[in-house]
């Protein structure tokens, strides 16, 4: 889920500035890696290292890169793609061809190849691969098809049809011609890593989240439909779609990964969150207790939701602590259990002796019941706890995580609760009920599918219902086995 960026604006003294803040602002999706790499008349350079994008870029390095006069600039806050965050890994990364080309590339993408392994054993006589991450080979795959092209949307196409079925991406690019840097964006065919763009004072600015653009003080124009490029020369930036397929955007984004402060599919998403707390409160109604608080911080849309919903107060019972670390993609369950207490802090004013309704956005595997917000608002005075979830029971794992095999299914909070046998023939109120035990909370409340699908429109649901954007051919065989008892069992809630 990294959070890309790219920029043109040739001539703008503030170029490398607006690059840094707009690629800040999508600081929340990932804090791994970070860089920027600018492209001028005399080619690219990139900084980039471990961390959060200020702690890669300082001021002096952004007022250097701009005595280089770029005319483009590309930017990256990097999500977990390997066990362990190296500098090799972190983006941007600069393709490294063993022939001599006519063009220098460096990239940044957010999204996921499967099966790649074919791909890059084609591509190993021709080029370099000096990380494990797959960016690299993404952009090998785009610099093959530009020296078939040049720098054109036919390269786009051949891109976009031979990954079509078996990628996600979202690619932010800089193609150094020799004389000139031209920008380059392009998504997937069915635009399923949020990506928008829009030109703010003059400056084209394509970004995972209208967060960046509102953050130079500007508005997104839209968001990319599916197989998209846009490609920015001294002549001007033009886009097109290079292929029709119907869109499946990632759902999660609204629900969970996206900036409240973003737009998905048209809507704001504190907005969209609100709405599915609303929703719960229709499916519920109203219970037993005191008051509303939100587990902070994703779950803080939904909960307003729900309170306003159910007419109820919300207050702010627990407090997410300034040195959390991130550990939504920790794959081991009791290791990231014990790090999920670092997190939270409970105001046992506001907790003690309460009835309460936690509102969040998901449970993925269940390791809030032990060390984190559970543990916390029960040690905070809390009398009766129910969790109230925006999204529907996950059933499945997302597609980016298929490479860890049949373990990122088992450890699911859904599939822990019903171990030995099938929860896909259960109906929702059981669900609720085993996954509360399992959680360790008097009550959970899961969201339905209808209810999240009327909120945040298609999409790709894929941990409820397996609706992958990648084609069948491409699944593990673990899983096509589950989908089938799914589809065989399932009440369809």
């Amino acid at each position: 889920m990294d959070g890309i960026t790219g920029i043109y604006s040739p001539g703008d003294s503030e170029l490398v500035h607006k690059a840094f803040l707009a690629t800040g602002a999508l600081q929340h999706r990932g804090k791994t890696g970070a860089g920027i790499a600018i492209g001028s008349s005399r080619g690219i350079n990139i900084l980039k290292g471990v961390g959060g994008i200020a702690d890669v870029m300082d001021t002096d390095m952004v007022r250097l890169f701009q005595e280089l006069g770029p005319a483009a600039a590309i930017g990256n806050v990097g999500y977990t793609k390997n066990k362990v965050a190296e500098k090799r890994n972190a983006e941007p990364i600069l393709v490294k061809p063993r022939f001599e080309s006519r063009y220098q590339v460096a990239l940044t993408m957010s999204g996921r190849i499967v099966n790649d392994q074919e791909l890059q054993d084609h591509l190993e006589d021709s080029y370099s691969f000096e990380t494990s991450n797959k960016t690299e080979l993404m952009g090998a795959l785009l610099q093959d098809c530009m020296e078939k092209e040049g720098i054109t949307f036919e390269a786009g196409r051949l891109l976009v049809d031979l990954l079509h079925g078996r990628a996600t991406f979202a690619i932010t690019a800089l193609i150094y011609d020799g004389k000139q840097t031209h920008l380059m964006a392009i998504n997937d065919t069915r635009a399923f890593e949020p990506f928008c763009m829009g030109t703010v004072d003059g400056t084209f600015l394509a970004s995972s989240e209208s967060i960046s653009h509102r953050r130079l003080g500007g508005f997104m124009e839209r968001e990319y439909k599916g197989a998209e490029m846009t490609i920015c020369s001294p002549s001007g930036c033009q886009t097109r779609r290079l292929r029709e397929e119907t869109p499946m955007p990632d759902v999660f984004q609204g629900v969970y990964f996206g900036n409240v402060a973003s737009v998905y599919q048209g809507e704001e998403i504190f907005l969209l969150r609100k709405r599915l707390g609303h929703k719960l409160a229709e499916l519920y109604g109203k219970p037993d207790v005191d008051i509303v608080i939100p587990n902070p911080d994703s779950g803080r849309g939904v909960s307003y939701g729900i309170a306003e919903g159910l007419g109820m107060p919300i207050s702010h019972g627990l407090v997410k602590q300034a040195q959390a670390i991130r550990t939504f993609q920790e794959s081991q369950i009791r290791k990231r259990t014990i790090e999920v207490g670092l997190k939270f802090a409970g105001v046992d004013s506001v907790l003690k002796g309460k009835r309460v309704v936690m509102g969040d956005d998901s449970i993925v595997k269940g390791s809030i019941s032990e060390g984190g917000s559970v543990w916390t608002a029960y040690n905070s005075g809390v009398t009766w706890l129910e969790f109230w979830i925006s999204y529907g029971p996950m059933f499945f794992p997302s597609f980016k995580e298929w490479r860890r095999g049949r373990e990122c299914l088992d450890e699911l909070a859904v599939q822990r609760a019903f171990r030995g046998e099938h929860p896909y023939d259960k109906d929702l109120e059981e669900i609720n009920r085993r996954v509360a035990k399992l959680a360790g909370v008097d009550r959970v409340c899961y969201n339905t599918m209808e209810n999240v699908a009327s909120v945040t429109g298609p999409g790709s649901f894929q941990a409820m219902d397996a609706s992958y954007p990648i084609s069948e051919v491409h699944w593990p065989d673990w899983l096509k086995g589950e989908v089938d008892k799914y589809h065989k069992l399932s009440l369809g809630f």
